[in-house]
């Protein structure tokens, strides 16, 4: 075997060995993307998040305050829709 052929053999093995490389590690990014949102947000975190708040919601519209502000956001989005509707016809 020549030098020259020796080299480019070489040279092949670097450039598969490369590519070999390449796909291993879009392999892992595909795996490790898998576990988060398409926001970036891991999944777990974001259940663990949820799990957190979701009591302290809950709690806020059992109370008369929530009670009374969820209403009001009611009444607001009824005579915002009823303005759409009149404005639309």
């Amino acid at each position: 075997m020549t030098e020259q052929t020796a080299r480019q053999q070489g040279t092949a093995l670097q450039k598969g060995a490369a590519t070999e490389d390449r796909q291993e590690k879009k392999i892992a990014q595909a795996a490790a993307s898998a576990k988060h949102r398409e926001d970036g947000v891991p999944q777990q975190e974001l259940e663990q998040f949820a799990r957190f708040l979701l009591p302290k919601i809950q709690a806020f519209y059992q109370s008369e305050e929530g009670q009374r502000l969820f209403e009001e956001w009611k009444n607001r989005k009824n005579a915002e829709e009823k303005m759409r509707k009149s404005k639309g016809s």
